[in-house]
């Protein structure tokens, strides 16, 4: 089975998937990924009309979309792997859209409490190896996110998270050369 290659297909956008070791990957949803590779569409919108077309839900495509994000947490936790830093860190953030544009807030913000902490860490792992244009903005962007966490969640772990995240965006930016003002609130953008 060629659960890599149907992945590539619905996440076109990720070319670093390339990289990444899918052979401990275990979904109910092989199946469909197969039929989906097979059927020659590309995207995660052509993913979610092609599951719906055949009996499943968006729930299906939000709980597939998950699971893939904690494969490649649980691969950089356990196994360090290095290779699926990207990745990790751009299916976060499709999640974000993906989720909260199809009404799965909640499980959007149970995603944010639980692995924020992991992504500043993996955006200063990203930042450390990038060049002045990429590590800055997933430095960056992690930040935000540590912002929205802040704004999202009372516990003081996140207030300590996001003095952590402009501490290490500060390095990434002096680093660079860059003199930008750190943002204090949520953007737009994030």
């Amino acid at each position: 089975m060629d659960i890599k290659g149907a992945i590539m297909r619905i996440f076109p956008e990720i070319p670093e998937f390339d990289e990444v070791d899918f052979s401990q990957y275990s979904t109910p949803y092989a199946a469909v990924l197969m039929a989906f590779l097979k059927s020659g569409k590309t995207g995660l919108r052509e993913f979610e009309e092609f599951v719906e077309e055949n009996g499943g839900t968006k729930a299906d495509v939000g709980k597939f979309l998950i699971s893939i994000f904690q494969y490649l947490l649980i691969r950089h936790r356990r196994y360090g792997d290095e290779k699926v830093e990207v990745p990790a860190f751009k299916v976060f953030l499709t999640l974000k859209g993906w989720l909260n544009e199809n009404g799965f807030e909640n499980d959007y913000r149970r995603l944010l409490h639980s692995f924020v902490g992991y992504l500043v860490d993996i955006a200063e792992k990203i930042a450390k190896k990038s060049d002045c244009e990429l590590g800055p903005a997933y430095m960056k962007t992690a930040y935000l996110l540590t912002i929205e966490a802040e704004e999202t969640f009372e516990e003081e772990y996140f207030s300590e998270l996001k003095k952590k995240a402009r501490e290490m965006l500060a390095r990434v930016y002096k680093n660079c050369g860059i003199d930008e003002a750190l943002p204090e609130k949520r953007g737009k953008g994030c």
